[in-house]
């Protein structure tokens, strides 16, 4: 008589079916964490001189210096500036040859189809510095925005600085918020390419350091960050590492629940970084 191993063979295959959801379930908890997770970078810059490494990692990631970039100069009011095309100097001065550029203040010009196709064949977005408030007004909402995600979404990198430093987190931070610390101010949101997280700039040579403290005690989910000037944060899943010639303030709300179960309160409301210092994301964990 033949034996029947169908039930066997059912077993197997459900056990299989169960350890491959077991071990992606895992995986996606290692891997995955509440601040940054595309497959692109993001080259977060503190304001001031930026060193000249950082603009060769920008042509790395993006593949060389002949590959598109847009660059976004939109944070400025110096129309002339814009009009002569002097924002593009510190890209072509460097040996990039493929630049393009996208301003407006009108959010409809902003999704005209010739910057759309801009940003789709784009490897590289440069946002410079200014007044974030207007980079969100002319661009949020609109389906140029959109393509900026699909852009770290396929592996594209991202820079900017100071005012194009903080509109890539969650919270237009900055304005009027600086004038009283000891007032509540309800910040609108920025562009969230890293989400749940502030994102400063300036912060030593502008004396700013204490700035984020308000806006992490009103926002208790919100990671802090603040960059010195000529500093960046190369930012990719899973981690971001510090580069530059100062330092980096991190302002971790972990940090401050342990911290508070310690000893009542939180004590020390940053964590230092110097150049070449990395930061787990998933872990919190700072590391040489």
């Amino acid at each position: 008589m033949k034996k029947n191993n169908r039930p066997i063979y059912l077993s197997i295959i459900l056990f299989l079916v169960f350890s491959i959801q077991l071990f992606s379930q895992a995986t996606t908890a290692v891997t995955t964490n509440p601040f940054y997770n595309y497959k692109g970078k993001l080259i977060i810059i503190g304001g001031g001189t930026i060193p000249d490494s950082l603009f060769t990692f920008f042509a790395n990631y993006c593949g060389g210096k002949d590959q598109p970039i847009v660059y976004i100069p939109t944070a400025t009011e110096d129309e002339e500036y814009i009009q002569k095309g002097e924002h593009l100097l510190k890209f072509s001065s460097r040996g990039f040859t493929n630049l393009s550029t996208i301003h407006t203040r009108d959010k409809k010009i902003a999704d005209d189809p010739k910057n759309i196709e801009l940003m789709r064949q784009a490897k590289g977005l440069y946002f410079g510095g200014g007044d974030q408030d207007l980079i969100a007004a002319a661009y949020e909402g609109t389906k140029l925005y959109d393509e900026f995600i699909a852009l770290l979404d396929r592996g594209g990198v991202i820079m900017g600085t100071s005012a194009g430093a903080t509109i890539m987190g969650s919270l237009l931070i900055g304005g009027d918020a600086r004038k009283d610390l000891t007032q509540t101010y309800h910040f609108k949101p920025a562009f969230s390419f890293m989400t749940n997280t502030a994102l400063d700039q300036h912060v030593l040579v502008r004396n700013r350091q204490f700035d984020l403290i308000p806006i992490i005690e009103q926002y208790p989910t919100t990671l802090g960050v603040g960059l010195d000037e000529s500093t960046a944060m190369i930012v990719e899943a899973g981690k971001f590492k510090i580069w530059g010639l100062s330092y980096a303030m991190i302002y971790d709300p972990a940090d401050w629940a342990a911290q508070k179960k310690q000893w009542g309160k939180v004590v020390k409301p940053f964590k230092m970084m110097y150049s070449g210092q990395e930061f787990n994301l998933a872990t919190g964990k700072i590391q040489p």
